[in-house]
Formats: structure tokens, sequence, C-alpha cells
């Protein structure tokens, strides 16, 4: 059967605004992307594309082509064998889905020859004679779907999934010669293999399109400085006001990870125990804590238990002052909400950075909690942590401030600190209880001018063994 191009299925529609021809809002990057993609064919008429994957920076319609794609499925594609114009749109969370929802019934209200075909329900568009809808609906709802036949798949933001379990629940039909997915997506801050997206980056498939735009700027944004695409203003203000990993990841495409990193992103996946939020503590256990206090102000105060078991580090808690209020926090209060989980671990002292003098002996004191001053600044801590992940000795908890922090580390000559307008106050707090608990259950020492960790080797050419 003979198909309809989709430019074709566009041309007479509109933008959302009700006046301005659809197609003359995407540019010929994308015109030519939903040529190849959706109108390549294999030698028996099946499209020859099962998988699409599309990769640009922000702002780049990355979720309008993957709407409009789903659109002229929906409108336009002649199913095989009858077996109906099934769509599913699957966003990575509620608020992206009721965006996603928002799109696609504004472009079809807009467009009278698409409305008067359709009714539209609550998260559902569906065709007057019931051949076909697209249903919208967030990931964490879309695994019930699990089995579900369908002709079109998008999953928009494919980067937030760290495993398989919405592409096992949604799988495609194999039965079903025309069946594709769509996927939109930005770089993942994973690298490992088992996240979807890094394996399907590294397929030889001749039947996945990928269209994949990164790098610099201009490299990563085709849509710049177009009537519709973002200019260079709204970039550069964007990399004044986000953490440099962010900006890497939304404006570059790129793996978010600052190429002067302390620490390999690989070996901080590995260390990260998945879906470990917390161990609570048990009475046979010795634990260490370490705290990163702060004022009030943008940086958090945070708080890490840990303990040693044959050997690793392993990382219980990590927590931070809670809630703010008109974006400040009491920092007496999280004091106080320290102290009374440091009891339930039995620790009665806890080591921190140097803030402000006296002040958290004092603040910790009136809890019954002895605060000691940390003998390694954070660079030497940093340092120090170091070769403790490298060598697998540590176990962190799935937590996603500590692992976009630690990321984003970075080297300042021969200093490790945060990058500028970052926050490491969850990364502190986890290498500084992570070092001490290591450095009081083994025979490391530790040279406090560095924070290097000395190998039993390198305290005998130092005369410190026999």
């Amino acid at each position: 059967m003979t198909q309809i191009h989709p430019l074709t299925f566009f041309r007479p529609l509109r933008w959302v605004d009700g006046q301005t021809p659809l197609l003359d809002t995407i540019e010929p990057y994308r015109q030519d992307i939903f040529t190849k993609a959706l109108y390549t064919f294999r030698p028996d008429g099946t499209p020859l594309y099962r998988r699409v994957l599309t990769g640009r920076a922000k702002k780049t319609f990355k979720t309008t082509d993957a709407v409009l794609a789903a659109l002229y499925k929906l409108f336009a594609w002649q199913a095989a064998g009858a077996k109906g114009n099934q769509v599913y749109i699957v966003a990575s969370d509620l608020a992206q889905a009721n965006d996603d929802l928002d799109l696609t019934k504004k472009l079809i209200r807009c467009n009278p020859i698409l409305y008067e075909l359709v009714i539209l329900k609550n998260n559902i568009i569906e065709l007057n004679d019931g051949t076909g809808f697209i249903e919208i609906l967030p990931s964490r709802d879309a695994q019930s779907l699990h089995g579900k036949t369908y002709l079109f798949l998008v999953v928009d933001e494919l980067h937030t999934q760290k495993d398989y379990k919405l592409l096992e629940a949604l799988e495609l039909d194999r039965t079903r010669p025309d069946a594709v997915q769509w996927f939109a997506s930005y770089a993942s801050m994973y690298r490992h293999k088992g996240v979807p997206l890094v394996d399907i980056q590294r397929q030889d498939d001749p039947r996945l399109f990928v269209s994949w735009y990164a790098g610099t700027v201009e490299e990563a944004c085709p849509s710049l400085n177009t009537p519709y695409g973002p200019t260079m203003e709204d970039i550069e203000d964007a990399k004044r006001s986000l953490p440099s990993w962010i900006f890497r990841r939304l404006y570059l495409n790129l793996p978010g990870q600052p190429d002067d990193a302390a620490f390999d992103a690989e070996r901080v996946e590995e260390a990260i125990v998945a879906n470990r939020i917390v161990l609570p503590p048990q009475p046979t256990l010795a634990y260490t804590p370490f705290c990163d206090l702060s004022g009030g102000g943008g940086d958090d105060a945070t708080l890490a238990i840990a303990h040693e078991m044959n050997g690793i580090a392993v990382l219980d808690l990590l927590i931070d002052q809670g809630a703010r209020t008109n974006g400040t926090f009491s920092p007496e209060q999280a004091v106080e909400k320290f102290a009374t989980i440091l009891k339930t671990y039995r620790c009665t002292s806890v080591t921190g950075d140097r803030y402000a003098a006296q002040w958290p002996v004092q603040a910790f004191q009136k809890h019954g909690i002895d605060y000691r001053p940390a003998e390694l600044n954070r660079s030497q801590l940093y340092a120090a942590f170091e070769p403790l992940l490298n060598s697998g000795k540590v176990e962190l908890l799935d937590h996603a401030k500590l692992l976009q922090q630690l990321i984003g580390v970075i080297r300042k000559g021969e200093k490790i600190d945060h990058a500028s307008g970052d926050h490491d106050d969850h990364a502190n707090a986890a290498a500084g209880v992570l070092v001490l608990t290591q450095a009081h259950h083994s025979a490391y020492a530790i040279n406090f001018m560095t924070g290097q960790i000395l190998t039993d080797r390198e305290l005998w050419k130092r005369g410190m063994l026999t």
C-alpha cells in the first residue's frame, strides 16, 4: 500500500497559534528527519526503521517532533493488516506527560481537519471510528501496559530510563511489520551497559535511525537563531545560571561530566547500589558520621553516616536539612535534626568541615553531640576518596544529588572542588565519611597534606614500616 508522506500530511496544518503554516515552523533538518525516519521503506514496502533515536540540545523541538510523528501515525498511516493505529506517548513523569498532552491537544484544536475526526478525552485522543488513539501517560503508569500491541510508541526523555523495565513492558509487537518506536532524548548521565540509551547508541542496527546532534553549542543546537529556536544570548544566560554538568547535557547534549572531572563517572555508577536509598541502623555495627554544614544560603547542610564491612566502606545514610522556607533554612534546626539521627545510629560525636569557627561545636553540644573539625579539607578528602572509589572499596546510595555532584566535581590545578556556581554538599559529606570509615577500619595511612592514601609500599619507602 502507498503511504502518505509525513510532509504532505503536515502541509495543510497550522502551528499552535492557529495561523502559521506548520511546515514553516519545521526547519529543513527536521523535515529531513521526518522523511528519513518515517518514509524510508524496504523492498517489501515495510518501514526500514523500526526504532528512531533523536537527540539534540534543549529548545530544539525534540518533543514537538515526537508529537507530530505520533499525529502522523494516528491520522495518516494505513496500518498493516488493518490492526489499528494505537499510539502511546510515554513521558518521564506526570509533569512531562501533561506538557505532551497539552501540546498534542493544542495542535489538534488548531486544525479543524483533525479536530473533527477525534474525541478528546482526559489523556486519550481517540478516532471517531474507533480504529486508533493516542494515549499519553507517565512512565510509572506505562508499565501497566505490558504486552499491549501498538503501531507507534514515543518515549520522551529516554535518558531518564535507568533500566529496561519500560521498554520490556512496551516491546515491539514483532508480528506487526510497521510497528515503530521513537525515542527523544538528551545525553545520559550514565555510561554503563544496561542503560537503554547507552546501549542503543552503541548498537550497529540497520533498522535503527539515529539523529544525534552534540558537541559545541552550534553543533548541538541546529535550531539556534531560527525564528522558533533559542538565541546565543539565551544559551549564554543558561550557561551563567546552570551548573556546568547540567549545561553540558541540556545545551551541548554531552554526558553530564566536565572534561576536568575529578572522578570517573563509570566508577561512580559502579559504586552505587541500585535502589538502596538508606540503610537503617543495626545493633551490631559501628558507625562513622561526617557533616558539611551551611548557614542557610545556597548550600545545603548535609549529614552522612557509614560503616565498614569486609574492607568496604558502606554509605548508610545521606540527608540534608530538608525543605527550605523562602529559599533558606535554620542552621540550628538542621543541627537538631542531625543530632537526633546521629543518636539513632549510636553516634556520640561527628566530624565535619571547619565551618564558622566554634559555632558547630557549641551547636552540637546543646544536643549532647561532640563536634570534631576534620583534619582534611574538602580537596584532601576528595583526593583520599578517589583511590577508594577506583579500587571498589566503597558502596554508595542510589541518591540523585550524590551522583550528580560527584560526577560534577572538577580538578582546579592541584585542588579538587566543585565548579563555579555548582554545589557539592552531598558529595563532600559522602566522601568525607567514607574516607574516615576506611581510615578507622583499615591499615591505610593518609598524607594529611594531600589527602592521598598511602599504601604499605609507600609507607615502607618513607621508613614508616619495617
